[in-house]
């Protein structure tokens, strides 16, 4: 995947980049974007970010192309 200004990589309403999510979901072991709303790590404003954040859990992957996640989505 090629990275650029466009990528998504974060959280804009808490401004918390996804790495930093990540890392912090970790230590509190999140496992969902429920989990981290609870934990007041992210995810608790405009909900764009839900999709990438819980499959930024399930992957690990912290940067994404806009609307992959909806692209490749089985639902």
């Amino acid at each position: 995947m090629a990275y650029d200004r466009r990528t998504v990589k974060m959280c804009v309403c808490h401004r918390k980049k996804f790495d930093l999510i990540l890392e912090l979901a970790r230590q509190q072991e999140c496992e969902t974007v429920e989990d981290i709303q609870e934990k007041d790590i992210a995810c608790k404003g405009c909900g764009m970010c839900h999709p990438y954040v819980q499959k930024m859990l399930v992957t690990g992957e912290t940067r994404f192309i806009p609307g992959d996640v909806y692209i490749n989505s089985k639902h």
